[in-house]
């Protein structure tokens, strides 16, 4: 009788612990899926990247890394005709040497230019990532077959577009095969470059501008003015909710200092 009541006792134990068992591990299983979904590094981690993921890293990478240059610089990768500000070459956008003068537009298309230089920096990183994917997808023993990447890029509200007109094959026991790969990152260089250029044309006109007149305009930007001793002024364009900077330099309608406040 005893020996019957211990078996019966230690089913019981048996089955409790296989049910807290069965409960630790759908606890477990469910903390995994909520990190799954709600964590986009977790769910990387879990779920390994393709080919066109990798592939849109290739053009996010430098793309992201030109826009920062280009922000601190005045839209330009090498300045040439720049005014050196805490410690950045920022190229000016609207400039003249001669004192009493308005200044005369240096990127007179802005937008254009800073794509433009976007794509000269950005293009050969892309190009040579993408031949790397390429080659390890070849020694894993794919067939590939791309012709060399036609890369356009555009700034838009809020974006800047990638576009890679690739023509892409890959082959193993099936085959994908893509044509164009589009890319949007996310950046107010666009609408940095909208005030700018507006500011250009004042600058040209007046020589000079108002920058509050944007603020109260866009309330989520805010626009500084920074003058300095020889006449140059570095403006500042910051977007207030990314904290993202545009900054460019104009020499327009300069005073000599010894002439200030003669009638």
């Amino acid at each position: 009788m005893k020996e019957k009541r211990k078996k019966e006792r230690d089913r019981k134990v048996n089955k409790k612990g296989q049910l807290t068992i069965f409960i630790i591990l759908g606890l477990l299983i469910l903390m995994a899926l909520i990190l799954l979904f709600t964590r986009p590094d977790i769910k990387t981690f879990f779920v390994p990247k393709t080919t066109i993921e990798h592939i849109e890293d290739c053009a996010k990478i430098p793309i992201k890394d030109g826009i920062e240059i280009l922000n601190k610089q005045g839209g330009v990768i090498n300045p040439q005709n720049y005014y050196l500000y805490q410690g950045n070459k920022i190229e000016y956008v609207c400039y003249t040497k001669e004192n009493f003068k308005t200044c005369v537009m240096q990127k007179p298309i802005l937008k254009n230019t800073i794509e433009d230089e976007l794509k000269i920096y950005s293009q050969p990183k892309i190009i040579g990532c993408i031949n790397s994917i390429v080659e390890s997808l070849e020694k894993s023993g794919y067939e590939v077959s791309m012709k060399t990447p036609n890369i356009s890029i555009e700034l838009v509200p809020d974006n800047v577009l990638i576009n890679l007109d690739i023509d892409l094959k890959i082959s193993k026991e099936n085959t994908e095969s893509y044509n164009n790969i589009r890319i949007g990152i996310k950046s107010k260089i666009y609408n940095f470059v909208m005030i700018a250029s507006s500011i250009m044309t004042w600058e040209t006109r007046f020589g000079d501008s108002e920058t509050l007149n944007y603020m109260l305009l866009y309330p989520s930007i805010k626009v500084e003015k920074k003058k300095q001793g020889e006449g140059s002024k570095i403006y500042i364009i910051t977007d207030r909710d990314t904290e993202e900077k545009f900054m460019f330099a104009v020499r327009s309608a300069v005073i000599p200092p010894g002439l200030i406040g003669v009638r």
